[in-house]
């Protein structure tokens, strides 16, 4: 995996699945679309942090591979085999689009204008009698395929809970944690150049973490929301909510953040 944020669930997992600046659009022609490329930048590293969350678990979703998909004719759905790793299962599946949204059976550099690609990941972990659950979903749009310059949007909702072999009469730790990505803007750039960082757009995770009784019959929860907001670079600007209520602001390179991302 390429980082993990640290949240209080993520840090409760003892095994987990093992998985530069933009060039100027106006210079830099459109390389020639292949679904292999498009769906490299479903998973654009840019994507780790809201992936890692998504995951329940710390780790980076990885991009399809096209050749261990098959079309399901009645939905037009291409549906890829499960990948697992540990103890987690990932189910992936995508569909193509064409410029009125309408479903293709197969990618046409001319007319496939859209990818759509879905994840789920579940599992159960034990370790030395603690449980961890994970069941998660997240649908990825990128749009403009064919022009110098994609639009990625998405959501995704993890549900999470913990049991603890240390009291098991108390009830388990439970969050809800829900990504949205809103208007990546990518540049295309040539086939071997370094990676495009986006050029603006958001992602936004909030993690709700349940503790005792459930809300609101007598337990405690904490929220906390994070933010990055991109600019062209792999450096972004990070907002997280603190549990005084405040707001802390600072700038994190994503390109080196193997050991989580945070500020200071």
């Amino acid at each position: 995996m390429r980082f993990r944020f640290r949240s209080p669930i993520a840090a409760c997992v003892l095994s987990v699945l093992v998985g530069g600046c933009a060039a100027d659009a106006s210079t830099t022609p459109a390389a020639t679309p292949t679904l292999d490329a498009a769906l490299a930048e479903v998973a654009h590293p840019a994507l780790d942090f809201a992936t890692a969350t998504f995951s329940g678990a710390g780790a980076v979703v990885p991009a399809i591979v096209p050749s261990t998909c098959q079309l399901d004719t009645a939905s037009q759905v291409f549906v890829c085999a499960p990948v697992t790793g540990g103890w987690l299962t990932l189910d992936q599946s995508y569909v193509l689009l064409d410029a009125a949204g309408a479903k293709q059976s197969a990618f046409d550099p001319t007319t496939t204008k859209g990818v759509s690609v879905t994840n789920a990941v579940s599992g159960q972990n034990t370790d030395q009698g603690n449980t961890l659950t994970v069941d998660g979903q997240e649908t990825l749009d990128l749009t403009g395929l064919g022009s110098a310059r994609h639009t990625l949007n998405g959501t995704s909702l993890t549900l999470t809970t913990y049991v603890s072999a240390a009291n098991l009469t108390h009830p388990p730790v439970q969050s809800t944690i829900t990504t949205k990505i809103t208007d990546l803007v990518i540049p295309v750039v040539p086939s071997g150049q370094p990676v495009a960082w986006p050029l603006s757009g958001t992602i936004a995770t909030k993690t709700i973490i349940e503790f005792g009784e459930p809300i609101p019959s007598g337990g405690t929860s904490t929220t906390e929301v994070v933010t990055l907001t991109f600019n062209g670079s792999s450096v972004v600007t990070l907002s997280m909510s603190l549990p005084s209520g405040g707001v802390q602001t600072c700038r994190v390179n994503l390109a080196l953040a193997s050991g989580g991302v945070g500020c200071p």
